[in-house]
């Protein structure tokens, strides 16, 4: 099964201008730009509206959306990406127009950003028993917020223990991985409900890197799953078309973003280059309005 880092194609670019994209991360979580740069860079893009989708945390998205308000065309959505599991699956949430100040949400994501922080340090302890010798505290300062498994490849990849954050996920990172130390982590029926629960949507992220993914979507379906990255990475022409059928099936929406890092890896999808179609951000408000009655989580005043 692939992994997010994998060595895979160039991206399939669309017919339509690229107005969207519903998948970055910043420093917040395992992105190397801050929000204002993220805004900044993305800016010059064709891009009109865009999500922030850090990993367990949304502590990037008051200074990505006051960035924002220098550049009045541009919309941003509050985001969050849950990692999840359901036995051989690991799955990723994306969840859109929450309402990101919620408490139990906020209590939520704590916990679970600890739980990285514990994780993250039993690989490099790991790591560093079998003779890779790098430095947990350089890896939290290349973190600068929540942990995860790029810091310790960036820090791997600093000390020429890998060639890049691919290798390092390759060889010592990945599921399979001689570092790879697994974290606690909830259903995706249960990160569903959280997104719920703070007056969103859910969406599934790379489903490449899915196992067992037709059961999954099922399962999530039954739950209220609104819609299924078709779009996304650098999947080609065959690849979306099954995942287009997949949600079609299930009155998904076809959603996507370039799951952009700005880690300046070779095969690195760049924001502008593929995304959704120009309406996937107002089908998936139109979704959470049915859902909820209401909706919140973007910039006042500005179209989607």
């Amino acid at each position: 099964m692939p992994s997010r880092y994998s060595r895979v194609p160039p991206p399939q670019a669309p017919a339509y201008p690229v107005l969207v994209d519903l998948h970055l991360h910043t420093t917040a979580s395992d992105g190397t730009l801050t929000p204002t740069r993220l805004i900044d860079h993305v800016a010059q893009t064709s891009l009109k509206v865009i999500s922030i989708t850090d990993h367990d945390t949304t502590d990037g998205v008051d200074e990505a959306m006051n960035a924002a308000a220098e550049h009045p065309r541009l919309t941003v959505l509050p985001g969050i990406e849950f990692g999840t599991e359901d036995g051989p699956s690991e799955v990723h949430l994306l969840g859109y127009f929450l309402d990101y100040e919620n408490p139990d949400l906020q209590d939520a994501l704590q916990r679970f950003r600890q739980q990285r922080v514990e994780t993250a340090r039993r690989s490099v302890d790991k790591l560093n028993s079998l003779g890779i010798k790098i430095s947990w505290d350089r890896v939290r300062e290349l973190a600068g917020g929540t942990v995860g498994r790029p810091h310790i490849a960036r820090a791997m990849v600093e000390s020429g223990y890998a060639e890049s954050i691919r290798d390092a996920f390759d060889k010592y990172l990945g599921d399979a991985g001689i570092g790879r130390v697994p974290r606690p982590k909830l259903k995706p029926v249960k990160a569903l409900e959280l997104i719920h629960a703070a007056g969103g949507v859910g969406a599934v992220a790379h489903p490449r890197t899915v196992k067992q993914l037709d059961k999954v979507v099922d399962d999530l379906a039954d739950a209220g799953l609104a819609g299924i990255e078709v779009y996304a990475e650098k999947y080609g022409a065959d690849e979306q078309a099954g995942y287009r059928k997949l949600a079609r099936r299930y009155g998904l929406i076809e959603c996507g973003g370039s799951d952009y890092h700005a880690f300046g890896e070779p095969n690195e999808v760049m924001p502008g280059i593929s995304g959704p179609p120009p309406d996937t951000a107002r089908l998936l408000y139109q979704r959470a309005r049915a859902m909820h009655g209401n909706a919140v989580g973007f910039s006042p005043g500005r179209p989607l």
